[in-house]
């Protein structure tokens, strides 16, 4: 971890804070005084640390989050012309110690806990304005909070470091594992704090759309209480969010990606993007990596049939035409494009996520990784109404749980039945989310987390005797699907409860700590 953690401070990245302040980027390497000089300089460092959230390339945080959706039934692999074992063993489930992908995230998300406490612990002796400073060290803290989220999601327990001076002792090889009690015990303190201090969006000027506000650190706190099922905090805190006032649906769900629409009202925590010649090459990057073949893309992350068919299914032509683009079909919202070309020789399924595709009136030049608009929502207002669903529904209410769950499916001309109830409301909630946040990279922990008289429903999905193994094998007759081998049909028949619950250790940091830190069960 020392050597990982040192690369914080060998080659930070800073933004300014002037006009948007994700998009203007300040490099360079300063003495540690000169970063925290004054308030502005503190707060140039806090941007540099919202930077890791998506990390600093595509293969280091974001790519990583596409392999793990992957590794659901909503995705395949889909690159068949170029095959990459280290990915698709993942999505498959034939995972190995020493996954480059999954050794940089966790190496990315520990720089950011380093940055963050670096913050924290040197703003609090700046002489600025107090409340600037409070703001500041509140942002840095939900920071520290997110990181620990994602690394806690992905490895289980893990060691906490909440001091950045004690990194270049000798002692940090003596680190180990905190439980995943105590890591969450962390990520709710930093947020209960952050949250008593951030300002409302609202409270913000457009400038400075994209930082932490009091509504992205409750939804935070709120999930990081549903993912323990702590449901009476986690319905308190999303009602908390919803009655803010602060956020709203879409009208139309089709506005929700569209890259002219940053930031917009149903947006809680959004990374944007910026691309023009004074800041090239720090735009986004998910338009390439899963846009198809033939449309200057990689395709890689393709949407399965099954999930098409749980649109069709559902009567869901709203949010599927939004979420799925299918070979030789018109692309919705794109007049340009009357039949699309999915490259379906060269990826598996033949369909393209249609949330991060970029429509060619909006796309610049050149169109390529590291040049989209399209930023990205990490947190939005569905999401929140959907898990406040689940979470009043485990509580015990299951008519709040009917009127979040209402709300969503009204904006897509979908009924509910009022009188659901029991499991059936349930499994109402768990199916609304899979249409609704469909390829959104959510769906992998959804899935380990949700549980049916205790087992979790990813053993019922992947496995030998998986619901999603045994409709590839046995009942996929999708042309696209099945006329590209290149791809196994079999994806997920490797799972296995008692490993695949959790991504292996990164073996370095088990080596470099002399053991101290154990390897994940399995691995």
């Amino acid at each position: 971890m020392k050597r990982v953690l040192l690369l914080m401070l060998l080659g930070i990245v800073l933004y300014s804070c002037s006009n948007d302040f994700l998009d203007q980027p300040l490099r360079g390497q300063q003495e540690l005084d000169d970063f925290f000089a004054s308030g502005e300089a503190s707060e140039r460092f806090v941007n540099g640390i919202y930077q890791k959230v998506n990390g600093e390339g595509w293969n280091q945080i974001n790519f990583f989050r596409t392999i793990n959706e992957m590794a659901t039934d909503d995705q395949w692999s889909g690159n068949t012309e170029q095959p990459r074992a280290d990915i698709t063993g993942i999505a498959h489930y034939n995972v190995f110690p020493g996954s480059a992908y999954i050794n940089s995230f966790w190496e990315h998300n520990y720089i950011g806990i380093t940055r963050a406490n670096l913050a924290i612990d040197q703003i609090s002796e700046v002489e600025m304005d107090e409340d600037h400073k409070a703001r500041l060290l509140a942002e840095a803290k939900f920071l520290r909070a997110w990181f620990y989220f994602e690394l806690v999601k992905n490895y289980g327990g893990v060691p906490i470091v909440t001091t950045w001076d004690e990194l270049f002792e000798p002692e940090v090889y003596q680190y180990t594992r905190n439980t995943v009690d105590e890591v969450y015990a962390q990520i709710e303190q930093d947020l209960t704090e952050a949250v008593n201090v951030l300002p409302l969006k609202s409270e913000y000027a457009p400038s400075d759309y994209g930082r932490a506000t009091k509504g992205a650190a409750q939804a935070l706190l709120g999930k990081a209480y549903l993912y323990q099922e702590k449901w009476m905090k986690a319905e308190a805190m999303f009602a908390n969010v919803i009655q803010s006032n602060q956020y709203q649906l879409e009208e139309n769900f089709a506005d929700v990606w569209k890259p002219n629409n940053r930031y917009g009202v149903e947006s809680i925590f959004e990374v944007g993007y910026i691309n023009n010649e004074q800041f090239p090459n720090i735009g986004g990057v998910y338009s390439t990596t899963q846009g198809s073949r033939a449309d200057l893309g990689w395709s890689w992350g393709t949407p399965t049939s099954n999930l098409e068919n749980a649109f069709l299914a559902e009567g869901d032509s709203i949010r599927l035409r939004s979420t799925i683009i299918k070979h030789g079909e018109p692309v919705f919202g794109d007049p340009e494009v009357t039949s699309f070309d999915a490259a379906p020789t060269r990826n598996k399924s033949g369909r393209i996520n249609r949330k991060f595709y970029v429509p060619t009136a909006d796309r610049p030049e050149p169109y390529q990784i590291g040049q989209h608009p399209l930023s990205h929502i990490h947190i939005r207002l569905a999401d929140v109404l959907l898990m406040h669903a689940e979470a009043a529904y485990f509580n015990g209410n299951e008519s709040a749980a009917l009127q979040s769950l209402e709300k969503v499916r009204e904006r897509v001309d979908l009924e509910l039945d009022d009188n659901l109830n029991g499991t059936a409301l349930r499994d109402a909630i768990w199916k609304e989310r899979r249409l609704e946040l469909a390829l959104e990279l959510h769906r992998l922990y959804d899935l380990r987390r949700q549980k049916v008289n205790g087992t979790p429903r990813i053993s019922m999905i992947m496995g030998p005797n998986g619901s999603f193994v045994e409709y590839n094998l046995n009942e996929n007759d999708d042309p696209f699907e099945n006329s590209n081998m290149g791809e196994s049909m079999d994806k997920g028949i490797l799972f296995d409860q008692s490993i695949h619950m959790l991504w292996p250790i990164p073996p370095e940091e088990i080596q470099l700590s002399q053991g101290s830190i154990e390897q994940n069960p399995g691995y």
